[in-house]
């Protein structure tokens, strides 16, 4: 096991699993794409532990910092909601057009959509066809840079000190770590789909794409998902799908409230070693010692194989 304990960092967080309980996405389309976990380097020590395979999230920012941190093969990010799909889809353009950090930085915070356009000429397929389109720049305009959360504005700022939000996790201000997804982006090496976790086809149909990419998985990160109505439920028959592509140092990555809730964030996680073999029942148990552990502290968590949820 793996506990990294940190002093209490404010941030001003809402779930995000809140909208899980709907069948056909949230119910506000785009009330999850601001990154309200602002502290991704809680989990430096269980991102460490990666097999640097395909990093599979949930999410906008939390995806990109997740496959940058773990060094991974490549990113595949999947969720319910059109708008986060398309934020994905937006920002593995900019990156494959830009040329370097600091051109990065200006296509995503300040280009005309004319300068978008010019910038797609040197693009194909899809990123060529999304960087080109006017409602791609009205959305990012709208829902990234002219966002209604504060949470955009605190990821278009550098962070300088270790309490400050995005510390040693920015990708806008780390030169490593926008190389690595920069060439994840002009190798064809980003994928983003519309998917709903509860569905079990969809999971699968999943699976069989990595499959045919003939790329191990590193990570499958599900926010707080698993906290969502029925989430542990949810959660561990999804994993229990997963295990069946995943390797043993696979790990299955959520994210959990700390005291009081919605103001910070623990990060949890079980490798496919530990799960193998188990039944839904069982990790579901897991994961519901794992929310009521991180619930009860005010101490920023990150856990590997916790054995105070494996062993029962």
């Amino acid at each position: 096991m793996l506990a990294v304990t940190f002093a209490l960092l404010h941030v001003n967080c809402f779930p995000q699993a809140d909208g899980h309980a709907t069948e056909a996405g949230p119910s506000s389309p785009g009330v999850y794409l601001p990154p309200n976990e602002q502290h991704p380097a809680v989990a430096l020590a269980i991102y460490r532990k990666s097999n640097h395979g395909v990093y599979v999230s949930v999410g906008t920012e939390r995806s990109f910092i997740g496959a940058a941190l773990t060094r991974a093969r490549a990113l595949y990010v999947i969720d319910y909601d059109l708008l986060a799909v398309r934020f994905a889809k937006v920002n593995r353009a900019l990156l494959a057009a830009s040329t370097n950090r600091a051109d990065y930085a200006n296509l995503r915070l300040t280009a005309s959509q004319g300068v978008w356009r010019q910038r797609s000429e040197h693009l194909t397929g899809e990123d060529k066809e999304t960087l080109a389109s006017p409602d791609s720049w009205a959305f990012w305009d709208k829902q990234v840079r002219k966002s209604w959360d504060p949470d955009f504005g605190h990821f278009h700022t550098a962070p300088q000190h270790p309490n400050d939000p995005f510390f040693a996790s920015n990708y806008l201000f780390d030169n490593r770590l926008y190389r690595h997804l920069s060439r994840l982006a002009k190798s064809a090496r980003i994928w983003a789909r519309l998917l709903d976790l509860r569905h079990e086809e969809e999971v699968r149909t999943l699976c069989d794409d990595l499959k045919s990419k003939g790329l191990p998985l590193g990570v499958v990160d599900t926010s707080d998902v698993p906290n969502a109505n029925s989430g542990a439920s949810v959660a561990a028959h999804y994993v229990r799908l997963f295990s069946q592509y995943a390797q043993d140092n696979t790990l299955f990555l959520s994210t959990a409230a700390a005291h009081p809730p919605g103001m910070n964030w623990s990060y949890y996680a079980f490798s496919r070693g530990n799960v193998s073999g188990r039944d839904d029942n069982t990790i579901q148990r897991w994961y519901e010692i794992e929310m009521r552990k991180i619930g009860a502290t005010r101490d920023l968590l990150a856990l590997v194989d916790d054995p105070d949820a494996t062993y029962h």
